[in-house]
């Protein structure tokens, strides 16, 4: 068998992780490589499971996504949509598992399939009713919100024939480099115009429009459509201070496809100019620096091999 080859790709997790901090950003993508079969005890291994842990509000935040990926391919593939109530209960047991086994800290005896809380393996404090506050308005919020949107209407409506995927992981070429897409749904309206849709449970920001735009230009090549027959949408799930479920429409047109293009281009550009080898994607720890500021650490799961603890 073939030895796997750390090659050089792109993500907008990627570059959030780039961009939030260098050093961290070398453990995640470097450092860690191989951690799935390194020894316990090794650094390699250490960061590889560091890596693969989640704060709360991502692990809330997975949940409500993976729940709707598992409803909407039933749906894809049988035509009905699970009871909310079903899926709501079935949530709730998974929640209660993970959480279970991630403050037993059992993901340190895992091989690969890792799930765990960066709460628990630093120890950090959480109050139960911060826990239930999570669960309530992130996850069984969320998905309440989604089965009363207008967005789930709008799908209901489509033929099924029309979805064209699920939360699916691919990737399109840029410029010599992979990038990885996992569009949350994407579907083909009576106009034959593509829209493609991404679910969130936080706040707005900016760097979701640049991922709605790799999306739409990855659409393009995909079902080859045209760049004015691509739609792009945000679903908020959690309020914020509106109901929840709400689309925020995403421009893609093509100077905001123009402008995402620039921000891809820049990005892989910086990151390539700080490695030693860019031909074979080999990096020194050296070159990634700390953070300055020690506050934005407390959060970092690689704080104790950073010596940030």
């Amino acid at each position: 068998m073939a030895q796997l080859q750390n090659e050089f790709s792109w993500s907008k997790s990627r570059h959030e992780k780039f961009d939030e901090c260098r050093r961290a950003y070398f453990f995640a993508y470097y450092g860690s490589w191989g951690g799935w079969e390194a020894p316990a005890g090794s650094q390699v291994r250490e960061l590889y499971v560091l890596k693969k842990l989640s704060s709360r509000w991502q692990w809330a935040g997975s949940l409500v996504h993976d729940a709707l990926k598992k409803a909407l391919a039933r749906a894809k593939g049988t035509g009905e949509l699970p009871p909310l109530e079903k899926v709501l209960e079935q949530v709730r047991a998974k929640a209660r598992a993970e959480w279970a086994g991630s403050r037993e800290k059992s993901y340190w005896r895992e091989a690969s399939r890792i799930v765990g809380l960066v709460e628990h393996e630093y120890g950090e404090a959480v109050a139960d009713a911060d826990w239930k506050r999570l669960y309530e308005q992130v996850v069984d919020g969320s998905l309440r919100a989604f089965w009363a949107s207008p967005v789930l209407d709008e799908i209901r409506r489509t033929p099924r024939e029309r979805w064209l995927t699920v939360d699916e992981l691919d990737s399109w070429d840029f410029e010599g480099t992979k990038i990885w897409v996992a569009i949350d749904f994407a579907y083909r309206d009576a106009d034959g115009r593509v829209h493609v849709l991404d679910w969130k449970t936080g706040k707005e920001r900016g760097v979701d429009h640049v991922q709605v735009g790799t999306y739409a230009l990855y659409a393009q090549r995909k079902w080859s459509v045209a760049v004015d027959s691509v739609v792009g949408g945000l679903v908020y799930l959690v309020g914020n201070g509106v109901p929840g479920g709400e689309r925020v429409s995403v421009s893609a047109d093509a100077a905001a496809l123009d402008a995402c293009t620039t921000a891809m281009r820049s990005s892989i550009a910086a990151m390539k100019a700080t490695l030693e080898d860019p031909a074979r994607n080999l990096a020194r720890e050296d070159v990634f620096p700390r953070l300055e500021e020690r506050d934005r650490c407390r959060r970092c799961p690689f704080r104790r091999p950073c010596g940030r603890l």
